[in-house]
């Protein structure tokens, strides 16, 4: 009876044990199947994943005689558009010197230079101030007529002049007329007409008559 029980011990113990290797195996079976991707030892082992390829080689097609033909043809054909013709010539400027003035009071404005620009008048023009206070001269004042009774103004945004004239100083500047003028016409006036200061001409304008259209 005693021998018995001691082989029914020996045959758990040997059960228990076998349990346990059983067990290790397959922990190790799983930790290589992750790893390694296969499971199994030499010819009994099982591939799991299957492994990359190497990438192909890419190849590269020679430039070919008719590719580079083609290019050179269409560089080619850029090249020879051809370019735009310049604009003709505008009218050629005529221009007059010489000096017409005008002084009322303690101001003189005179014209030292007009440009006809095919119509388009440049008047260059100098005041000079020989009072003790400062004078406005706004661009916005001035008046042109001409002799064939066309009324003018002067550009405000291509004319170049100072407007103010300090005390004891003159200025220089140019007007441009906000028109042109008709090929009839042989002569203007131009008047300042909104002089401002303490000491201005009695009225506030001045006037220089019988400028020259340059022909």
């Amino acid at each position: 009876m005693v021998d018995g029980s001691h082989h029914r011990r020996k045959n758990n113990t040997a059960l228990k044990v076998g349990t346990v290797v059983l067990g290790v195996l397959v922990l190790l079976g799983a930790v290589q199947a992750v790893t390694a991707g296969t499971i199994g030892v030499g010819a009994l082992s099982v591939t799991l994943r299957q492994t990359t390829s190497a990438a192909a080689p890419s190849t590269t097609r020679p430039a070919t005689t008719d590719d580079t033909a083609g290019l050179d043809g269409a560089v080619g054909a850029a090249e020879s558009s051809p370019s735009p013709e310049a604009p003709a010539a505008g009218v050629e400027d005529r221009t007059a010197e010489g000096s017409w003035q005008q002084a009322r009071g303690l101001l003189t404005v005179e014209v030292t230079k007009v440009e006809n620009r095919g119509g388009a008048l440049r008047v260059f023009v100098t005041a000079v101030n020989a009072s003790t206070a400062k004078m406005d001269l706004p661009v916005a004042s001035v008046a042109v007529v001409d002799d064939t009774g066309r009324d003018y103004g002067a550009s405000l945004s291509t004319s170049k002049w100072p407007g103010t004239v300090a005390k004891n100083s003159s200025v220089n500047g140019y007007l441009d007329l906000d028109r042109k003028v008709p090929g009839a016409a042989g002569a203007f006036s131009l008047t300042f007409a909104g002089i401002v200061g303490q000491l201005a001409p009695t009225g506030g304008s001045v006037t220089v008559p019988g400028i020259p259209v340059p022909r």
